[in-house]
């Protein structure tokens, strides 16, 4: 299973594409996500869950995964 602080750490210094199961569709999808700040104006700070808010590049909004979802990440 992937874990929270260290997918972050990764999220917070890069874009990273992250391979994940839709909780609607059942389907393997593929985003493109960050937590560096010089994308988003917003201030985050969340601490370890089993959910991960991150931004999405490739539609420009905020959405959190189950991190049991994640199927991989990869720095894109």
């Amino acid at each position: 299973m992937i874990k929270f602080n260290e997918i972050k750490k990764v999220l917070e210094n890069n874009i990273v594409k992250i391979t994940f199961t839709s909780l609607v569709s059942g389907e393997e999808k593929t985003a493109l996500c960050t937590l560096n700040s010089t994308y988003y104006s917003n201030r985050v700070n969340q601490s370890e869950s089993d959910r991960i808010l991150v931004y999405r590049l490739d539609c420009k909004r905020w959405e959190d995964f189950q991190l049991n979802t994640i199927i991989k990440y990869e720095v894109a």
